[in-house]
């Protein structure tokens, strides 16, 4: 077997690393490391503008593998790659080291503690580099171009017509009868209630009425929205009137003035007992409580909160509505808000900023809460897909992907994900859609690579494996014992580190690879 020939990039990420970390020391160490035959240094490798140079030494040295110092890796992996497959090199043998972020930043102030763990992760690194085995991924051709969006509100419509632009072919999923117009097909009174397949070639389960069928799904887009309707609690039970947002808001659509004073209340359970709240609407509080000031000047408007956000240009709607004379009380949940037991038309409400207790006389109660949607856990139980705590679909990274989930071919947009403006919604809409049609535009899958093996045997087929992978990759084969769907497999290594006979190992993460570099970290012999 041929010797490892290492590359070893030297990053600044700018001026950050010199201005705390000794290069030299870094240089010399990885020069004095074994299988390491060129170092060099580059002042920003996320730019690009040093790539050119780093691919041409790596073929002037004739090296198989690379070790990159430098900030994390989701910023600088898709052009590195690129670059790297020009010299010959494949993917699986490149280690990137976040020294940035694990090392430097986190001992920005103790330049000598930063050094000796930057050194440390060198050498851990060489030592997993040198064991690292090139992988290839495969593709399989897409069976359709279809875009299933779950949902068919403001996200749900934004991301149809998105998807549309990209030439994919939509099918909007509504479990409602309400008309609408959307690119491609809509399907009213229809719930998506199982699935199974993998990205790109997914196979829905959809109730529509009450004949169960078929569909197929290159990508699915989750845009369920908030569950409105559900809003239960002591302050809806005490107030029989009092209504949801969404309905105040028909009723301006409509013309009509509710009775005053008006009180927005974040949640009709301020103690959270029997209602789950995902969060509040409170963009569009604003936007309604100052449709309301500017339409009845002489009406009273309260609004009564606990936590309160405006996201970007919406903060501005706080001195409109200061000036038009709309009351903010902001309340601790030690003395959340509750009717007056002498005067049931009466609030009463302590004041958390000047600490007076308030009795506000209402005559309209609105409620600014959005439950998680009710359909949120039989859709990610069907797609299998993690939920938020607070009941809404979690997302992918939301620094890169905001609108992906865990799941290859699965995007999420709206309060699907937490309670949205009509016009961030819409956005988001925009942008899973574009995503979902981006995806089904290659007409193939790519999988393979970082993904679990089974031993056939050590495999004792206990089934731990398939009761254990939250993307339901393990199968029990023709000879009995547990297999590898590769599509569906995400290399999560959950089966590897959970399996009782040590039949399983994951590529480009196997034991020998994970113990080498935990030597180096531990200083051990083990």
């Amino acid at each position: 077997m041929k010797a490892a020939s290492i590359q070893v990039i030297l990053c600044k990420c700018c001026t950050e690393l010199p201005a705390v970390l000794n290069i030299e020391r870094l240089r010399k160490l990885a020069e004095e490391s074994c299988n390491v035959v060129s170092v060099m240094m580059v002042d920003a490798i996320c730019d690009g503008k040093g790539l050119p140079a780093v691919v041409n030494n790596a073929k002037e040295a004739e090296v198989d593998r690379a070790v990159i110092l430098a900030c994390h890796k989701k910023d600088i992996k898709p052009a590195l790659f690129k670059a790297y497959r020009r010299a010959g090199i494949n993917e699986f043998m490149i280690e990137i080291v976040n020294i940035r972020e694990e090392a430097l930043l986190p001992h920005a102030s103790e330049p000598e503690r930063a050094q000796l763990k930057a050194e440390t992760m060198l050498a851990a690194s060489l030592a997993r580099a040198r064991l690292l085995a090139p992988l290839e991924k495969q593709t399989e051709a897409m069976k359709t171009k279809n875009v299933v969006i779950i949902g068919a509100g403001a996200s749900g419509q934004a991301a149809a017509h998105a998807a549309a632009k990209t030439g994919a072919h939509t099918i909007l999923i509504e479990k409602t009868g309400k008309s609408l117009k959307a690119p491609g097909i809509v399907m009213p009174h229809s719930q998506v209630v199982g699935a199974k397949g993998y990205g790109g070639n997914y196979q829905l389960t959809i109730k529509a009425g009450d004949k169960i069928e078929n569909l197929d799904a290159a990508a699915v887009v989750i845009a369920t929205g908030g569950g409105w309707t559900q809003l239960k609690g002591p302050l809806a039970k005490a107030v029989k009137d009092a209504m949801p947002l969404y309905k105040l808001h028909e009723h301006l659509q409509a013309g009509s003035v509710p009775k005053g004073p008006v009180v927005f209340v974040d949640t009709p359970d301020p103690t959270g007992k029997t209602m789950k709240v995902q969060d509040y609407a409170w963009d569009d509080t604003l936007e309604t409580a100052l449709q309301l000031k500017r339409k009845a000047r002489e009406t009273q408007v309260f609004v009564i909160f606990q936590e309160m956000r405006a996201f970007g240009l919406s903060e501005l709607a706080y001195k409109e509505a200061a000036d038009l004379g709309i009351k903010f009380v902001r309340y601790d949940k030690s003395a959340v808000p509750k009717i007056d037991p002498k005067e049931p038309t009466n609030l009463i409400v302590k004041d958390f900023a000047q600490g007076d207790v308030l009795s506000i006389k209402i005559g309209t109660l609105v409620f600014s809460s959005i439950p998680a949607n009710q359909d949120n856990q039989a859709i990610a139980d069907a797609l299998r897909i993690p939920m938020s705590v607070d009941g809404g679909v979690r997302r992918g990274s939301i620094q890169r992907w905001p609108v992906t989930t865990p799941r290859p071919g699965i995007f999420v947009c709206g309060s699907a994900l937490f309670p949205k403006s009509n016009e961030v919604a819409k956005a988001e809409g925009e942008a899973a859609g574009s995503m979902a049609g981006e995806f089904v535009a290659k007409g193939e899958i790519e999988f393979g690579g970082s993904v679990a093996q089974v031993t056939q045997e050590k495999c004792s087929a206990c089934l731990t494996c398939i009761r254990t992978c939250p993307y339901e990759a393990p199968f029990i084969g023709t000879a009995s014992k547990a297999e590898i769907k590769e599509q569906l497999c995400q290399g999560c290594g959950m089966c590897v580190g959970i399996c009782p006979s040590k039949a399983i190992e994951l590529h480009h993460y196997t034991d020998d690879q994970i113990m080498a570099q935990a030597r180096e970290l531990l200083g051990g012999d083990f």
